[in-house]
């Protein structure tokens, strides 16, 4: 099992923020694989904060 390095986990929180700042717009010119996985984690993040 791998353990947590604190600068990767810093990493993937700053690039997750950068995601959900991300226009509609700019989420769909994404490919098709990136763009599904933005929007999952948009959908998870929004259930998140109700």
């Amino acid at each position: 099992m791998s353990r947590l390095i604190p600068k990767d986990v810093e990493e993937a929180q700053q690039l997750l923020e950068h995601i959900q700042s991300w226009s509609d717009e700019e989420v769909e010119q994404l490919p098709k694989f990136y763009r599904e996985k933005a929007e999952r984690y948009r959908e998870l993040a929004n259930k998140g904060e109700k």
